[in-house]
């Protein structure tokens, strides 16, 4: 199982020289403070840093705050630095490992960091894409905006995958595990291998077929001895001709390239001293109107320096425009010449022909050529379809022995107990928060409940912490941070809302971490607090400075690489 953390987070504004920074325990941490005391957008900060967006927005806040977020994979400690939608990734020794402002890019490397491999369709079903950062997250975090209601809107633009909310799930719970995508992925390459040996196959078969009835296996099977000298001339010959051939091509090739550029560049001169020549007209015109400018629609005069200046400019493109045609005339010429010459070589075929006319009595060295060539022709033939048979067999065991290991990782038996699992975690979550119970035994993992007043919120975090135990159960693979923001939805009264604070708290796996936002102080303990005390203030002008010392290095690496970048 795969295990990821909150570390630390630092949160900076350079508009209000402010900074917040909060370190998080690895079990239960939280976030206590009222109404817009700022835990919604420290939380919302921990998604957006690693680009997953949350769905709602955020009221007075610095949209070019910085955030830095320090997580951890199975103990291995990164970096995360976000900027207005600019990205940048380090290791635990401060090395920048991406800088992006590229959503794709960026989610490509997180997923190779966290070894997240999950694909979808698209929308289309005409391609597989891969899962990005807020497909990691859906499932563990239930946020305000989206969560609590009976449908999936935590995160922004997660719909844009073709029914993504069901793989998620059983990614997470095991149905689907990291290693049937491994196996998928490892199967797709081999299966494409497999069928380019089986395509290079028919390829051989239709050759051997037109060859064979083209020379076939018949005529003089003599010694070339006799023809040892004409052999060795042939040989010289050939290569000779080729190597020739191959220079006098590649000299023709550019030089048909430059003649190509060159006729560009003396389209693009005319084009431009064209227009020259129109303004020049215009401006020279006797008792026209002054110049207006078409954004201020202030007037310009026309002094003489300007008119002359125009005159120069037009006298150079002139110049370039001649130039150009004297380069492009020379090189036709010798683009001419190389043609020329790949013409004689025929002189040299022409030698070759008479060369393999010799005749040694009633044979012609032709014939030989003709008959020894096939021989070994046919024999190169047998040997590669002996060694593509043996590829394809390999292959084919290969491709069978993932199909079968695809088939076991999700058996209707495997399957059944991971689904019995999660039905027997809801029906008790419910009767934990006071809900009476039901029937799950035809429930499916995406079957969010739709219960309306303040049932409603109990049963959706009934729901997700079914989802959770199972993802933390045997089958589980990914250990993800939980955050539940906030649990008190549509008043929970005073014989609800402990039961929920005691369920949050005490009931769910005690090895995850959690976070909570939360309104109001509650008795139940955890391990870290954090006050959020001031409206709109939850920056600290105290924090700056040594938030500033952390974060500053990181920001100028990150746009150190960015500017440093060609553009594209």
């Amino acid at each position: 199982m795969h295990h990821f953390r909150f570390e630390n987070i630092w949160l900076l504004s350079h508009r209000e020289k402010k900074a917040r920074h909060v370190k998080f325990h690895p079990r239960k941490n939280l976030l206590r403070g009222r109404n817009h005391t700022g835990k919604t957008t420290l939380i919302r900060s921990l998604f957006e840093t690693l680009g997953a967006t949350p769905h709602g927005k955020l009221e007075s806040w610095d949209d070019n705050a910085v955030c830095l977020l320090e997580f951890s994979v199975n103990g291995e400690h990164y970096f995360a630095l976000h900027q207005d939608g600019r990205r940048a990734l380090f290791d635990v020794e401060s090395n920048l490992l991406i800088s992006t402002s590229k959503f794709a890019e960026w989610s490509k490397r997180f997923c190779e960091v966290t070894e997240f491999n999950l694909v979808f369709s698209d929308k289309s079903e005409s391609k597989v894409v891969p899962a990005d950062p807020a497909c990691f997250f859906l499932p563990f975090y239930v946020n305000q905006d989206g969560s609590w209601q009976s449908e999936w809107n935590t995160f922004d633009g997660i719909k844009r995958f073709s029914s993504p909310f069901g793989p998620i799930l059983e990614y997470f719970t095991g149905v689907c595990p990291p290693e049937y995508y491994r196996a998928r992925a490892q199967k797709s390459q081999d299966a494409k291998v497999l069928e380019e040996h089986r395509r290079e196959y028919r390829l051989l078969e239709r050759a051997i077929e037109r060859f064979g009835r083209t020379i076939p296996l018949t005529g003089p099977k003599v010694s070339a001895d006799n023809f040892v000298a004409e052999i060795a001339q042939l040989t010289k010959e050939v290569n000779e001709l080729n190597a020739h051939q191959e220079k006098v091509r590649s000299v023709a090739v550019k030089e048909q390239e430059l003649v190509s550029s060159l006729d560009h560049q003396i389209r693009m001169a005319d084009e431009a001293l064209a227009a020259y020549e129109s303004d020049a007209k215009y401006l020279r015109a006797g008792g026209a109107a002054p110049l207006i400018c078409p954004t201020c629609h202030a007037e310009h005069e026309k002094p003489f320096l300007d008119l002359l200046q125009f005159a120069e400019d037009a006298r150079v493109l002139r110049e370039l425009a001649a130039r150009l045609r004297e380069d492009s005339a020379e090189v036709r010429r010798r683009c001419q010449t190389a043609f020329s010459e790949l013409n004689s070589l025929n002189e040299n075929y022409l030698r070759i022909s008479r060369l393999l006319d010799t005749r040694k009595g009633d044979l012609k060295f032709q014939d030989v050529v003709g008959s020894i060539g096939a021989e070994a022709a046919f024999a190169a033939f047998d040997s590669e379809r002996k060694e593509l048979q043996s590829a394809i067999d390999a292959a084919v065991l290969t491709v069978n022995a993932l199909e079968q290991k695809m088939k076991d990782l999700r058996s209707p038996k495997r399957t059944k107990a991971i689904l019995a699992e999660f039905r027997d975690f809801y029906v008790a979550g419910r009767i934990a928060l006071q809900l009476r119970s039901v029937d799950p035994s035809r429930m499916k993992l995406t079957a969010r409940p739709a219960l309306s007043g303040s049932g409603g919120p109990r049963s959706i975090l009934a729901y997700y912490a079914a989802i959770w135990r199972t993802a933390q159960g045997k089958t589980g693979t990914y250990d993800i941070p939980v955050v539940i923001d906030s649990p008190n939805q549509q008043a929970q009264d005073d014989i609800n809302l402990p039961a929920v604070l005691q369920f949050i708290a005490k009931d769910l796996p005690a090895d995850m971490q959690l976070i909570v936002g939360l309104e109001t102080p509650t008795d139940y303990a955890f391990d870290r607090e954090v006050h959020l005390e001031d409206k709109f203030a939850m920056l600290r002008e105290d924090e700056w400075e040594a938030a500033q010392l952390t974060v500053e290095p990181l920001l100028e690496k990150m746009y150190s690489a960015m500017l440093s970048r060609p553009a594209r």
